[in-house]
Formats: C-alpha cells, sequence, structure tokens
C-alpha cells in the first residue's frame, strides 16, 4: 500500500488548473488499499474552476483507493468553499450526487453521466445568468456554449463513471464574469481521433498537432466507422462555434485532455504538452457578461467559411441511403393540408438541447415523409436550438436524402432568423461533403 500526499496550491485558470493535471498520480499506477491525501496549502488559491477537475479524476480512481481533504491550515472561506461547493462530499464519502444547494451566483458540482444531467445544468446556469440579466440582451449564446460542451464530454468521452460541471458569476469592480468548468474522466480528443476513420487528421496528429488544436478548428470530427450506408455521425459543429463565441466574447478558454492542452485567450492560443497525462478532458471557460456574443452573424460566417456561396452547393446521396423515398407526386389522404404534413417544432420543446431530442425530431419527419408528400416544419415558438440537435435532426436528413429532394421534401417555417441560420449552417455543410 502507497500513500500519496498532493500538495495543491492553486485551483484556478488557466495556469493553476495545468499544474493541478500534471501533479496527480497516474490512475493506472494505483491500487486497493493505496491512499491519497489532498493538501490544500494555508495561502492556497482555490476555485471551482480546479475543484470540478479533482472531482472528476477523484471517482476515476479504482475501487478500494481513499481520498482524504488536508484543509487544517485553510483559510474559513476556503474551507466554506471545500464543503458548500460539495467538492469534500464527493472525494471523501463517494457520493455521485452531493447534496450542495445553488446558491446565489454559485452552481455548485453537478453530476454528468447523462442527458437529464445535462438538461438540468443548464437549466440551473440559466437561471444564475437570469439573476443578472438586466444587462444581458439574449442568454441563448451562454445557453449554447454550455450545452455544446456538456455534449461533447456526453458523446465522446465514453466514461463509466460521472463527470462534474460547476459555474459561478464573478463580480469585479468593473466587469462581470461567469466561469464554466466541464470535467470527465473518458478517453479524450487523442484517444477518440485514433479510434475514428478521419485518415488525415490521424496523420497529422502523428506528426505532431495538437488533436484539441484540430477538433476546435471545426468540421473536423473523429467520425467513428459507421454501417454502411449510415449518415456520419459527428462533423463537430459544436466545439467550433463553442470557440468562436469566446472569441468574439474576449473571453478565455482551457482545455486539458491527456498530455494536450490549449489555452484560448481572446483570438491568441497557446499549445502545452502536458508531462503527465491526465485520465479524461477538462473544459474550463470565462465569458464577459457584459460584452454580447453574435450568435446569428458566427452562423454566416461559418457558413460562408466552410460552404461558401449557394452556386457551390451540391446535392448529395439519393433517398436511397436513408430508406425515406422522394416526395410523392399523389397528395396523401389523411394530411393536414393537402399532400402536406406539418410539425410544430415547439412541440418537443421551446428549448432543444440535445442530440437525442434531435433525433427524435429526424424521426418524425423521415417517418411522414413514408406517407405524405411533403413536410412542413414550423419553427415558431422554439427559443434555442444547439448546434447538436440542428445537426441531428435537419443536417443528417438533408445528407441522407440529397440536398435537391431534401429542399423539395421539407419546408422549414416561421423561426427566428437565429434558428433558421443555423440550420441553413448545418444542412449545406452536410450536403457539401465535408
Amino acid at each position: 500500500m502507497s500513500e500519496y500526499v498532493i500538495s495543491v496550491s492553486d485551483t484556478g485558470m488557466p495556469n493553476g488548473v495545468v499544474e493541478l493535471a500534471q501533479t496527480l498520480p497516474v490512475t493506472t499506477t494505483l491500487k486497493i488499499g493505496d491512499t491519497i491525501k489532498l493538501r490544500f496549502l494555508p495561502n492556497a488559491f482555490v476555485f471551482l474552476t480546479g475543484l470540478v477537475l479533482l472531482a472528476s479524476w477523484r471517482k476515476s480512481l479504482p475501487a478500494g483507493v481513499d481520498v482524504t481533504v488536508m484543509d487544517d491550515g485553510c483559510t474559513p472561506a476556503v474551507k466554506n468553499l471545500l464543503t458548500n461547493s460539495g467538492f469534500r462530499e464527493v472525494v471523501e464519502t463517494g457520493h455521485e450526487t452531493p447534496s450542495a444547494q445553488r446558491r446565489l451566483g454559485k452552481l455548485p458540482l453537478r453530476p454528468l453521466s447523462n442527458r437529464f444531467n445535462k438538461e438540468a445544468t443548464v437549466q440551473e446556469v440559466t437561471s444564475i445568468l437570469e439573476e443578472y440579466s438586466t444587462s444581458i440582451a439574449d442568454l441563448t449564446p451562454f445557453q449554447t456554449i454550455l450545452s455544446e460542451v456538456c455534449e461533447n464530454a456526453l458523446t465522446h468521452s465514453q466514461f463509466a463513471s460521472p463527470g462534474y460541471v460547476s459555474a459561478r458569476i464573478l463580480e469585479q469592480e468593473r466587469t462581470r464574469k461567469m466561469e464554466i468548468a466541464i470535467c470527465d474522466s473518458g478517453i479524450g480528443f487523442r484517444g477518440s481521433y485514433g479510434i475514428g476513420t478521419n485518415q488525415e487528421v490521424i496523420e497529422r496528429i502523428k506528426k505532431g498537432a495538437n488533436p484539441i488544436d484540430i477538433a476546435i478548428d471545426g468540421l473536423q470530427s473523429s467520425k467513428p466507422t459507421r454501417a454502411s450506408g449510415s449518415a456520419i455521425s459527428y462533423y463537430g459543429f459544436g466545439l467550433y462555434i463553442t470557440r468562436r463565441l469566446i472569441e468574439e466574447n474576449r473571453g478565455m478558454m482551457t482545455i486539458i485532455s491527456g498530455t494536450d492542452a490549449l489555452q484560448i485567450d481572446h483570438f491568441q492560443r497557446r499549445q502545452i504538452t502536458l508531462r503527465k497525462a491526465f485520465p479524461g478532458t477538462y473544459v474550463g471557460i470565462v465569458l464577459d457578461l457584459d460584452n454580447p456574443m453574435p450568435l446569428e452573424d458566427i452562423y454566416q460566417q461559418a457558413t460562408e467559411m466552410y460552404v461558401g456561396t449557394p452556386s457551390k452547393i451540391k446535392a448529395g446521396s439519393d433517398s436511397k441511403t436513408t430508406g425515406v423515398p422522394p416526395p410523392s407526386a399523389k397528395p396523401a389522404a389523411n394530411s393536414d393540408v393537402a399532400g402536406t404534413s406539418v410539425i410544430e417544432l415547439r412541440h418537443f420543446g421551446t428549448e432543444l438541447l440535445t442530440r437525442e431530442m434531435g433525433l427524435a425530431i429526424r424521426a418524425e419527419i423521415a417517418t411522414k415523409l413514408l406517407r405524405f408528400e411533403k413536410v412542413v416544419v414550423v419553427l415558431d415558438g422554439v427559443a434555442d436550438l444547439t448546434p447538436s440537435v440542428a445537426d441531428e435532426a435537419f443536417g443528417k436528413l438533408a445528407e441522407g436524402l440529397g440536398h435537391d429532394v431534401f429542399s423539395v421534401a421539407v419546408e422549414l417555417k416561421g423561426g427566428s432568423n437565429l434558428v433558421n441560420r443555423l440550420i441553413d449552417f448545418v444542412v449545406k455543410t452536410r450536403v457539401q461533403g465535408r
């Protein structure tokens, strides 16, 4: 049996969490009976952002490894944070869902292990933002960032134990900022690309490219091998949009995954190679609450950058790839309008945040295409639609049907410019075949 004492002096972003990730023992070297003591130094700068990393790492340890928190020399404020955030409960008792309650401007540790956790977390962070919403014209960009980063963790981490999320408002003399931290104990960016089929990216990584840098540049998915005739599973829309929003916000983002790390400060990037691999992926974000994020403009810029002008759009594959036939020339007798079926997207919810929701929408449209000549999707009443949902619902359908068939078979009606711009972006990018 071995004892490890880890001195914790800084859990802030970016330097604190990067150094902390390199200080932790390698999980594969630990065994039953080992003990780990997290010794918080008397002058430690303790922030929620780093506690998220430590909590997720703790849950990834082998069974039978004990961890204790040592805070004897710390200030009362630090001791309270370690308790009130739920950190001590996760570390010392093994509880996956700590009993800590949300406080004004602060979301304590929340587990991230399924879509229900994700939706609840997004709603809680939105509630925090609404407490400070007097100068925030639109909460949608903030929700998009949080939802997409959580979705990326759920979709690609393959973790067996919960990841963790936290958020808090930082009120300074002249500015108000929000910190968000998300961490999982999955296979990470490098591992995800390694089991994927994107050979160009695999070769770039072999030659020394940072896989995180590749991922946030957009549309460079790790696409796992898919069955013949099925649609591409993932295109990397979420991380690209998240990165662009943070840049325009003049915010900061720190990503740690394995031995790779990346720091973004406005438009500046710094790549780091860690001396010791962190078992999972950590994402920390700082946003300026008083600086608007032009989400609609970013969707438009992304369309122009990755797709080009409408004249460059080409038809995709024919309808045989999805089993959905082209529109019939004969109207259906039981349609809402002659030959037409109407789907009101608001019936799925006013805030559509998870890929499962996108899959349900795509299944509904496809089912009606089998019976009706045309499907009209009414977008009115939908306040928030994330890139992941738009891609799952409309992008993959357009890829399978082909652009020409999709544009005839599916009509989008109403909705905000933002939602329409996003759907246009994912559909055009899919059928472009990037």
